[in-house]
């Protein structure tokens, strides 16, 4: 929760008109971004021996601050009282790839990242690829700095030409799993939007893909909808984001859960160990059969459920944070932890397979990979963030990184 906070504190500055905002508007504007109701932030609470009663969650938001201050991302407004914007090297755009631009950032002995649009950076492309793991920019009604498509057609048609190019380098049996906000609305209205379901059908009848699973990533969101749950009791909070698996061929499909075993219970391990069931039973009209010996067997591990509970915190982030900062490098609104497609390339792909990444961002998928064995290669269109990824390579095998981003900062 912290790390979020943090994160949707940097990119309400950096939102905002002139990169500036009032204590007031930055508290708000975080709220917003973290789906918390409003009323959170006149909540107080007794803190310390006196019991002296504080704003709890302003309280916090103001160490997050401090924290974008002590890392110079944020300055006071000379004069002004309760004003806060974007330090000049904060405030200061970012370099974006055109269509043309297709350079090798870095790279290790399993892979390479590509500064470049997507939709180009593969075009010469010669290996198979066993499986494509992915976190597009979301659907949002406020874009994050990368920006996003504004509407439900847009945003297929942009998914669409992102992923068709690679269909014709995808292994008999290959996967394509792409992460997607459960958070978008219709403008105005407390109806979810059907983007979800018409991306679905148009990866199939577009693409190709046949859909294997919705996985249901539960990370311990923050409560929202904000304005539909929060402010108006009208939803459910949100508690998870999709993983939607896709696959080109399913009678050929390359997925292992033995590869993605979960510890057993002690219960279950005390099951296994006193011989399994003891006496046979009967349920639900005879769909469910227990018989003696059921469930003796002593096994490696239990099979996971399409639901994987991750929380978002992740050292690698924390770990990126901290090199961003010391090379002056902007943070990333979005980013997943590595445990999230370090267990999907484990369920999908075997030691060699190649992973490919189009929306590379900090290069979380490109890392599970590197760490698994697996070749890989990503493509991110902004300069900053893939000069910020390498970081996370430069104690693999055969790291090298193009020059041209040794001296990456903030665009002037």
């Amino acid at each position: 929760m912290q790390l979020d906070l943090f994160s949707h504190a940097a990119s309400a500055y950096a939102d905002a008109p002139n990169g500036r905002l009032t204590n007031a508007e930055f508290y708000q504007a975080v709220a917003e971004r973290a789906n918390i109701d409003p009323a959170e932030l006149q909540k107080k609470t007794a803190i310390g021996q006196d019991g002296k009663e504080y704003l709890t969650l302003a309280h916090v938001l103001r160490w997050r601050q401090q924290d974008l201050k002590r890392m110079g991302v944020i300055e006071r407004v000379a004069g002004k009282r309760g004003i806060w914007q974007l330090t000049e090297a904060a405030g200061r755009k970012m370099d974006e790839a055109g269509r043309a631009v297709r350079l090798i950032a870095f790279s290790t002995r399993l892979g390479v990242a590509i500064f470049g649009d997507c939709r180009d950076a593969f075009a010469g492309l010669d290996e198979p690829i066993n499986l494509i793991f992915t976190s597009p920019p979301f659907l949002l009604a406020k874009p994050r700095a990368y920006g996003n498509p504004a509407t439900l057609q847009e945003y297929v048609d942009f998914i669409c030409s992102a992923l068709g190019p690679l269909m014709l380098h995808m292994a008999a049996g290959a996967s394509l799993v792409i992460n997607l906000s459960n958070d978008s609305f219709v403008r105005g209205s407390p109806a979810r939007s059907t983007y979800l379901e018409r991306l679905v059908c148009a990866l199939e009848d577009r693409l190709g893909l046949v859909l294997m699973d919705r996985v249901i990533w539960k990370s311990g969101k923050a409560p929202g909808p904000t304005q539909w749950a929060c402010k108006h009791p009208i939803q459910l909070r949100t508690g998870y984001e999709f993983c939607y698996w896709f696959c080109n061929d399913p009678e050929k499909v390359r997925s292992n859960n033995r590869r993605v075993l979960l510890p057993h219970t002690d219960r279950h391990i005390k099951l296994m160990t006193s011989g399994g069931i003891r006496h046979s039973a009967s349920y639900g009209d005879g769909s469910q059969v227990h018989r003696p010996g059921q469930y003796g067997t002593l096994t490696d591990g239990r099979l996971p459920t399409n639901v994987i509970e991750i929380g978002t915190g992740c050292a690698d982030t924390r770990a990126y944070r901290q090199r961003a900062k010391e090379l002056g490098l902007p943070l990333h609104g979005a980013m997943m932890p590595t445990r999230v497609p370090d267990f999907f390339i484990r369920f999908l792909t075997e030691p060699g397979d190649l992973v490919v990444d189009t929306f590379g961002g900090t290069g979380k998928t490109a890392l599970a990979a590197e760490r698994l064995g697996r070749r890989w290669a990503m493509a991110e269109k902004m300069l900053q963030f893939i000069r910020g990824s390498a970081t996370h390579f430069e104690q693999f095998e055969g790291f090298q990184m193009h020059a041209a981003l040794e001296g990456v900062r903030y665009a002037a």
